[in-house]
């Protein structure tokens, strides 16, 4: 029995990986943070084949529109993958000034977290679902911070 569960837990194990990967820039300010999201030149490729109707390497309001719908809005469920918490409180993550951009025939998706830092904090990019590995490529804050990171998701300690 037991080497039949070993088999079975494997196999399923085998598909839980990432299939998109994301490399994150953070900018901490005092009363916001911004988050760049940039896709992999592979995901970049396939969805600008789906997405870019019109075929010329940019992705127009509409296209836009479609984009967010359905790759960045239905993260809401799981808070957006972010995990901002300020002392013991869990902060709501609400993205605003949402904006998806090509740049060099990668998809980025730019968008800002209205949260003023106070005391001590920790914001963590995750995917519970391991369907998205996010990288830390870059941080710019305000306050002291540390990183802790793994191949598919990262930590920031924030120190106003």
């Amino acid at each position: 029995m037991k080497p039949l569960l070993f088999w079975i837990g494997l196999h399923v194990s085998l598909w839980a990986h990432p299939h998109f990967f994301i490399d994150t820039d953070v900018t901490i300010e005092k009363t916001h943070i911004l988050h760049r999201w940039t896709f992999d030149a592979l995901n970049s490729k396939l969805l600008l084949f789906e997405f870019d109707s019109d075929k010329n390497g940019v992705l127009d309001h509409e296209e836009a529109s479609r984009f967010l719908k359905a790759h960045f809005y239905p993260l809401e469920a799981n808070r957006y993958n972010i995990v901002l918490q300020s002392a013991e409180n869990e902060l709501l993550v609400k993205p605003s000034d949402v904006n998806v951009t090509v740049e060099k025939k990668r998809i980025i998706v730019a968008f800002v977290t209205q949260n003023a830092l106070s005391k001590p904090s920790t914001l963590c990019t995750i995917d519970a679902t391991l369907y998205i590995a996010y990288a830390l490529r870059n941080v710019q804050s305000l306050y002291a911070y540390e990183v802790q990171k793994s191949d598919v998701d990262f930590c920031l300690g924030v120190t106003p």
